[in-house]
């Protein structure tokens, strides 16, 4: 495991650095041993899966990213039910590339009917998550 530690430290500063062919290299390979030791349901698969695919996002690759954000929120609700927060921070990740994309329908109906509705169930009406997925 620590070498698939090393691999997403790595991974992490390519992609701080804006290199991010570097940085999709590197957490694949760390994605790769951590489902081969931790299995395909782990809290670290979910984080590489985010990360990769902000890696596809931030290159505009919309297709890649929303299929690796789609692996994370399958996970985090086999693992932690449809209502809990990492599950709305999951579907968010997704909104964001509905936006960049322009289908703002498609990201208005994720956010306000789904993200929305978990972050007041968790935070509350008031709080800057769910205010902020009221927009």
């Amino acid at each position: 495991m620590n070498v698939a530690t090393s691999y997403n430290k790595i991974g992490t500063v390519y992609h701080k650095q804006g290199q991010y062919a570097e940085a999709l290299e590197y957490w694949q390979k760390s994605l790769a041993i951590r489902i081969r030791v931790l299995g395909h349901d782990h809290v670290d698969v979910v984080a590489l899966y985010n990360n990769i695919g902000s890696v596809y996002k931030a290159q505009g690759q919309y297709a890649e990213a929303l299929e690796y954000h789609q692996k994370s929120l399958a996970i985090r609700i086999r693992v932690l039910g449809h209502d809990h927060v990492e599950v709305a921070d999951s579907k968010y990740n997704m909104v964001e590339l509905y936006v960049q994309q322009d289908k703002t329908q498609e990201a208005r109906e994720l956010l306000i009917l789904e993200c929305h509705y978990i972050y007041a169930q968790v935070y509350g009406a008031d709080h800057e998550e769910t205010l902020d997925a009221a927009r």
